[in-house]
């Protein structure tokens, strides 16, 4: 009866926490990690995978299915970043797909989060939703 009890306790727990709107602090503390997408300003479907140490770095992997940049070929960018405040500026490679035609030079992209609404929103203004 007690591990009952127990168990039941410990799933309305989770379930709390898990209604608690996040907050700027807690963008410094991992909670940016997870699945992300965005319709693109050229009208493409992106998704981005944020993975954090929990210390305020970041690893960002992102595909788009048809990036302006690669002449509407799909394309990937893969970096490692830091979050100041509630940005998180993240440098790496673009890569066009199939072949592989690596953009030169590392790119900079930067994410502001927002606490109120749990969205990212980049530098060219899309906004981006958890998946």
């Amino acid at each position: 009866m007690r591990r009952m009890v127990f168990a039941l306790g410990s799933g309305l727990l989770i379930l709390m926490a898990s209604l608690v709107t996040p907050t700027a602090a807690t963008a410094r503390t991992g909670d940016l990690a997870g699945t992300w997408t965005s319709i693109d300003t050229d009208g493409s479907s992106q998704e981005l995978e944020i993975r954090g140490s929990g210390q305020g770095a970041y690893s960002a992997f992102l595909v788009d299915d048809a990036a302006t940049v690669c002449g509407g070929a799909p394309a990937m960018f893969v970096g490692t970043g830091r979050l100041d405040g509630d940005t998180l500026a993240v440098w790496g490679t673009l890569t066009c797909l199939p072949g592989g035609n690596v953009i030169r030079g590392r790119i900079p992209f930067e994410f502001t989060y927002s606490a109120a609404t749990d969205t990212l929103t980049d530098f060219t203004g899309v906004t981006w939703s958890r998946a």
